[in-house]
């Protein structure tokens, strides 16, 4: 759509079919961005409406998840965490991998969950998945809160200047996760068994991705397969932020996992404009 120049006291609207490999147009995204906020407020209202415990419910998952993992990974099979209790090792990865999940899952729904609001009125659909990652961010900060209560409890793992890095690690998961989220998205409104494929792969890729277990368990030779994964990296310097133990990964493994979600978005992001166009169609 392209508003030309004003003639005769109207600005005329040429609306024109998008290309099949067309990127989508953040100037209109920030038009509405009115909208996006609106979008913000509501996910987050209609999650914790007539809920019982309300936002408790963010903070029980991490927590049940840990005392299933610890009981099976740190105490029958003692899972090896080099001198870190194993609550604490599993909780500072897990905070990323939630955060990752939540955002694929939220993302790939976005258009087929707002099939009715679609068909009713036009907007740049960006808006959905976007707004889906502050509601994503919403659960990071809440879990954050509970790493940090139980880092600052055991009294071993002060505050340093590792912490700087954090929101790089977070602008990195945040790419990665939403363009991954948008090609789900995208392959969402032609099958519509991809929601049964999200949640296997889902499952897969957190046991292949060192959250229950450190890298140094895997023999060398075989630790760059682990790391083909983006989110090894992410995961091991996340780790070293939180925890001041061990190396960073090597920068060019960060680097790499920068180009690679980078790369990923806007492969996402083509995918996702040019399905937004046909679910009125298709579905």
């Amino acid at each position: 759509m392209d508003i030309l120049k004003k003639r005769n006291g109207i600005f005329p609207i040429v609306i024109t079919p998008p290309t099949s490999l067309e990127l989508p147009n953040f100037r209109e995204l920030w038009e509405y961005r009115g909208l996006f906020f609106f979008l913000v407020r509501r996910d987050i209202k209609l999650r914790f409406q007539q809920t019982f415990i309300g936002i408790f419910w963010v903070v029980l998952q991490p927590l049940i998840q840990m005392l299933i993992f610890y009981v099976i990974l740190g105490i029958l099979i003692q899972v090896p965490t080099n001198g870190v209790p194993f609550p604490l090792f599993f909780l500072s990865a897990f905070l990323a991998w939630q955060f990752f999940s939540q955002v694929v899952n939220l993302s790939a729904f976005s258009l087929v969950g707002n099939l009715g609001v679609i068909l009713k009125s036009y907007f740049p659909r960006l808006a959905l998945p976007l707004a889906s990652i502050v509601n994503a961010l919403v659960d990071f900060a809440v879990c954050f809160l509970v790493l940090m209560f139980f880092l600052l409890l055991d009294g071993h793992y002060p505050i340093t200047v590792r912490y700087l890095l954090l929101p790089v690690l977070l602008v990195i998961t945040i790419v990665f996760s939403s363009g991954v989220g948008l090609l789900f998205g995208a392959l969402m409104v032609v099958f519509r068994d991809t929601k049964n494929l999200i949640s296997f792969i889902l499952m897969i890729w957190m046991y292949v991705t060192p959250i229950m277990y450190p890298i140094t368990i895997a023999p060398e030779k075989f630790r760059i397969l682990f790391y083909i994964n983006p989110l090894t990296s992410l995961v091991e310097a996340y780790r070293w932020v939180f925890l001041s133990q061990g190396d960073l990964p090597r920068i060019s493994y960060l680097l790499i996992s920068t180009v690679v979600a980078v790369i990923i978005w806007f492969c996402g992001a083509i995918a996702f404009r040019a399905m937004e166009n046909r679910i009125a169609d298709i579905m």
